[in-house]
């Protein structure tokens, strides 16, 4: 038994952060991303939404053709947030970095200016680091709300 327990202890220093529930620099970095991401949708801050995402990111819309490109996405974001006029709220559910490349998986909910609520859905964006800086890559969501 007690040969074993080295060799245990070795194993379990050797798994992945997220396997013990904490977020490895990479992911941690990207949490960082989401929560400027959040800051500036609720600042009516198309262009700073538009600098998190990679020259060739491409958002998937619902009900609409893709957006290419980081001056299609900010054009895309402004018109959105000034149409809307809500806020935004994001939640993480699941977040795993690969290499460079990290996947996230989360919900969002809009609010308008009183706090009554106007929507919520899920998404999932697909990171990509850039000369070692994470970008949006690909960002797809839907609303969970019967139109």
């Amino acid at each position: 038994m007690r040969s074993v327990m080295p060799i245990l202890c070795a194993a379990l220093l050797a798994l992945p952060s997220a396997t013990l529930g904490q977020a490895s620099p990479d992911e941690q970095a990207i949490v960082e991303l989401i929560a400027a991401w959040e800051a500036a949708f609720n600042a009516g801050d198309g262009a700073g939404i538009a600098a998190l995402h990679a020259d060739d990111a491409m958002l998937l819309p619902p009900g609409s053709e893709a957006v290419e490109g980081r001056a299609a996405i900010e054009a895309f974001w402004q018109s959105t947030i000034e149409e809307l006029g809500v806020q935004v709220a994001l939640t993480t559910s699941e977040l795993e970095s690969h290499m460079a490349t990290a996947i996230e998986v989360g919900s969002y909910v809009f609010t308008s200016a009183d706090g009554s609520h106007v929507d919520h859905g899920k998404y999932v964006v697909l990171w990509k680091k850039v000369d070692g800086d994470w970008k949006l890559h690909r960002d797809i969501w839907n609303s969970s709300m019967t139109p």
